[in-house]
């Protein structure tokens, strides 16, 4: 029945693609109505979509801050959220049907976008196997004068030749799913990103995913938190204390616990106890984000991980509630948005043990920390300092606003 389905999509694929060939006149017919009866209130229109990730539907609010109409989709949600402005898991859950979804809202892609923003895993289209884009696609946007922008999470872009060559640790060190996890094969890894470039108008990464993508513009952080809007309480700073009668406690999200570097965390966590240092864990696993940043609040001390070489978003939530941050950073100096600036505490697995100490037995330096933590996202990862950063990257590559 499987393949049975795969061969009727790709059949039908076919026909929608030489739909939106055809829809070519339909556009510019489109806009010529659009400019000569809105001539002042023109905006251009952007699509967000892809992998599900909560940066998502934040870079397209950033991206509107820009005057642009952006707008979020996506066919599926992760249980962290499902804030996106259009979340079609309702449709696309249902058997079989559901997964032709797709082929409609290529056509409505077709006629509405300017621009596509999609991360370097999936498109639109769906395709038979994971980390899988349509080149067809691409090819269609392209003839049809869509910009599409390619962006970076981390397994879109990695294989296992070039991550090892980083040094050790790595994210491959301990990988439960070699073939699955990531892409893993480097000569598909070359081949698929250098294809995906030859469609993009631009191509992004950060820390160590511009270690795969050869080209690509790397200055961009693109992980804002939006502080200011109507749910800016979630990320409403609470500092560390000084209070010696409880625990130090030390928080982290291990959603995928062998990349993250868990077990040392643990085994350290349960060295420094053995020793009587007043000290506790607190593993943040498989809940929604809301919950996970009630949780964060609990935190003296955030751990990120201590393998990939690279702080994540729970970094981002971490230093914007006042909280240190714990993170191996292979190279700071190229990795880190101004790195003399950056608070975070470089650790590694063979410090680690001492570096927990440190801190635990420095109360009155968390808070500090934790105060810088906050400036930091106060002053490069909002909203408005992402729009900035991207309009910059639009202005360079000739792109309209």
């Amino acid at each position: 029945m499987k393949r049975l389905f795969w061969f009727g999509y790709d059949l039908l694929s076919y026909v929608f693609l030489g739909i939106g060939l055809l829809l070519f006149p339909v556009r510019w017919l489109v806009k010529f109505i659009s400019i000569r009866t809105q001539p002042t209130n023109l905006r251009l229109n952007s699509l967000w979509t892809g992998t599900p990730i909560i940066t998502l539907a934040v870079k397209a609010k950033a991206e509107a801050l820009l005057g642009v109409n952006a707008k979020s989709l996506v066919y599926d949600t992760y249980f962290i959220t499902s804030d996106f402005d259009y979340n079609l898991s309702a449709w696309t859950t249902i058997p079989l049907v559901g997964k032709l979804t797709s082929l409609f809202v290529f056509i409505w892609v077709c006629l509405w976008a300017d621009r596509i923003h999609m991360y370097m895993d999936r498109g639109v289209l769906l395709g038979r196997k994971p980390l899988q884009s349509s080149f067809k696609e691409l090819l269609v946007y392209k003839k049809l004068g869509i910009s599409v922008f390619f962006w970076t999470y981390g397994a879109d872009v990695r294989s296992r030749q070039t991550t090892e060559k980083l040094g050790h640790p790595n994210c491959c060190t301990e990988c439960p799913a070699i073939g699955k996890a990531c892409i893993c094969d480097e000569y598909s890894r070359k081949m698929r990103i250098n294809k995906l470039t030859h469609y993009s108008t631009g191509v992004f990464a950060m820390g160590d995913m511009m270690e795969y993508t050869i080209g690509s513009r790397n200055d961009l952080f693109f992980w804002p938190l939006d502080l200011y809007g109507a749910k800016a309480a979630k990320y409403k700073a609470v500092y560390p204390t000084s209070d010696h009668t409880k625990p130090v406690r030390i928080v982290h999200a291990p959603n995928h616990r062998a990349f993250k570097g868990t077990h040392y965390l643990i085994e350290a966590v349960e060295r420094l106890i053995a020793k009587g240092t007043q000290i506790e864990l607190v593993l943040v696993e498989k809940v929604a984000n809301e919950k996970a940043l009630e949780m964060y609040r609990s935190a003296d001390i955030i751990f990120d991980q201590c393998l990939i070489g690279f702080h994540g978003y729970f970094a981002i939530e971490g230093m914007a509630m006042g909280k240190p941050v714990m993170c191996y950073i292979r190279k700071p100096q190229e990795y880190l948005l101004s790195p003399e600036e950056c608070p975070i505490i470089n650790t590694h697995i063979d410090t680690l043990v001492q570096d927990i100490e440190e801190l635990v037995n420095d109360r009155d330096r968390l808070r500090e920390i934790g105060i810088k933590s906050r400036q930091y996202i106060e002053k490069y990862f909002t909203l408005e300092a992402f729009a900035d950063r991207l309009k910059n990257a639009y202005q360079d590559l000739g792109v309209t606003i």
